[in-house]
């Protein structure tokens, strides 16, 4: 006799409607947010399946068991859409159409043929590789947020509940159950599924909440044209702490910048804001860190360096860009002024070695622009 699992059912569908309007409420908050909406779907189509679940215990009629064995793997197939969503990952039709395809192929026959346990055990092959899938995903990008690791194991352990409940039916030659199963690892999934919904819905919204707080703080310290950090940026990399012998900041200043707007276009301009950008770059140490300090000015800390070393990389940076050549109103080129300032024994300030750099970039741009300046008048033509 198939036991009415009562409550327990009852809470699998208040805790799943609960969470998919959450998710629902969440999307329309946030609409670029697509995969709160899909994951709130499959929770949806999930939630149907209990209720057909809970029908087609009281009686098992054919057409209640194909609405309950084609729900399970539409729910889990768009909650592994919404899965690939959350990782910019494009979803094509296939992953729905698939799964639902093969499940429904397998499961159907048997249920109208009467073999409703052999239907059973098809819908939890499914349900079981789509969570292994959907979990494979998080387990992979497990290195960008510590969460990840825990809903990786919260997806594979309602994986592993599914595929006891088949094998439990395998195990038992329960090809005709006449209603639903009625055993230990039924009763088990039922508890999995209403903690894992719980856990995946809370981990998924502090997930998206981590990240957008994430692409805010990279959105305030990068500059949004170059890509490279911005002012603010370099003040939280590179704090105002004393810097001793071995370290350098050199400050570069486009040459004649305002006459390139003027005569080719702001659009000119900001190409070769960003090429300069790509070159600082292309020409750095890996140690080294690029800045755009604003304008048509940008800076390059370098650590672990002597004078000889900074100096001959700031010129090939600045020889990389007069090599370059731009389309505006006809050919044009573009040279860049730097100047260089260094840490020393008495250890000066970020911001003193930045003013030092700033007056070396002075001295660069009255000799004559095109050229590098290091601090103490030690001139470095290109």
């Amino acid at each position: 006799m198939a036991v009415d699992y009562g409550s327990l059912l009852l809470a699998t569908v208040i805790s799943g409607v609960c969470l998919s309007s959450t998710m629902i409420a969440f999307w329309f908050a946030s609409r670029r947010d697509v995969f709160k909406l899909t994951w709130a779907i499959g929770i949806l189509a999930l939630v149907a399946h209990v209720v057909a679940y809970s029908f087609y215990s009281r009686n098992p009629q054919a057409f209640t068991g194909a609405l309950m064995v084609a729900l399970l793997p539409l729910g889990f197939a768009f909650i592994y859409c919404a899965t690939r969503q959350f990782f910019a990952m494009p979803i094509r039709p296939r992953h729905v159409a698939v799964p639902m395809t093969v499940s429904l192929a397998l499961s159907l026959p048997p249920l109208f043929a009467g073999l409703d346990g052999v239907a059973f055990i098809a819908q939890y092959a499914a349900a079981t590789v789509l969570l292994v899938i959907s979990g494979n995903l998080y387990f992979k990008n497990r290195s960008q947020a510590g969460p990840l690791l825990l809903m990786a194991a919260l997806y594979y352990v309602a994986a592993l509940s599914f595929g006891l409940c088949g094998i439990v039916l395998l195990a038992n030659g329960e090809w005709i159950v006449n209603g639903v199963p009625d055993n230990w690892a039924e009763r088990v999934n039922i508890v999995v599924a209403i903690i894992g919904m719980t856990g995946a819905g809370a981990l998924s919204v502090a997930l998206d909440q981590t990240r957008l707080a994430q692409h805010h703080r990279f959105e305030a310290v990068t500059d949004p044209l170059t890509g490279l950090l911005n002012r603010r940026g370099m003040i939280l990399t590179v704090p105002d702490k004393a810097l001793g012998s071995y370290a350098a900041i050199a400050i570069f200043d486009l040459d004649h910048f305002k006459q390139i707007n003027d005569r080719h276009g702001h659009a000119s301009g900001d190409e070769v804001l960003v090429r300069f950008a790509n070159i600082l770059e292309d020409g750095k140490r890996n140690r080294d860190i690029a800045i755009r300090l604003g304008g048509e000015e940008f800076a390059l800390f370098m650590p672990r360096t002597d004078g000889e070393n900074a100096a001959s990389t700031v010129r090939r940076i600045c020889a990389m860009l007069a090599d370059e050549e731009f389309v505006g109103n006809g050919l044009y080129r573009c040279t860049v002024s730097a100047g260089i300032g260094f840490g020393d024994d008495r250890r000066p300030s970020v911001s003193d070695v930045l003013a030092r750099a700033d007056s070396a970039l002075y001295a660069a741009k009255k000799a004559g622009r095109n050229r590098v300046e290091i601090e103490g008048n030690l001139r470095l033509a290109i």
